[in-house]
């Protein structure tokens, strides 16, 4: 078996050239980058550069229901279920803040327990985007703060857990970090 500096031996080695940041909104950037591999061969890349986000799985004090949150997603004209996410947008928010904040703001609850699960890179081929998932424990009901038109319109549904498994075969749950937060969500709590 190979250790990782066995694997930097062979990897051919990359640098960028340069980056133009061609556009810059509320949530994310895009730069235009253009890099040389160990050959001398230029290329461009498109790149989304963001500010991470946050995702939270929401466990019932029995610990077989989670919080998803319906949603309209413009990206797709259509409306997912997800479990509840959200920007980081505020300037020195710590993750487990960002977690929290969401938390309230989207399914009305303050979690006693915020445990870190994992960190998802989304779509490495053209965004440097992660997210920070978090399993919530110790739910107790507050008043749901929808930040904005999308939050405003979402609804907040009770699943059972034992669903999941079948939700995500039959494509009632098709995004990335819901299936990722959920799955591993699962695992720590029959672990």
């Amino acid at each position: 078996m190979s250790d990782k500096s066995d694997h930097k031996q062979l990897v051919p080695s990359f640098k960028m050239l340069s980056a133009e940041r061609v556009f810059e909104g509320y949530a994310f950037a895009v730069e235009q980058t253009k890099w040389v591999d160990h050959l001398g061969q230029e290329f461009e890349r498109d790149v989304v550069r963001h500010n991470g986000a946050v995702a939270i799985v929401p466990i019932t004090e029995d610990l077989e229901h989670v919080y998803l949150v319906r949603q309209f997603r413009p990206t797709i004209g259509d409306w997912l279920l997800e479990i509840p996410a959200g920007l980081r947008d505020i300037a020195g928010e710590k993750e487990i803040d960002t977690a929290h904040r969401e938390l309230m703001e989207e399914v009305g609850y303050s979690a006693k327990s915020m445990d870190y699960l994992m960190t998802l890179r989304t779509a490495v081929g053209f965004s440097d985007e992660q997210i920070s998932i978090f399993l919530a424990l110790g739910l107790e009901a507050g008043l749901r703060e929808a930040d904005g038109i999308e939050e405003e319109s979402m609804t907040v549904e009770c699943v059972p857990l034992c669903d999941i498994p079948m939700m995500i075969e039959t494509k009632q749950l098709v995004d990335a970090k819901t299936i990722a937060g959920l799955s591993v969500a699962l695992h720590r709590l029959n672990a």
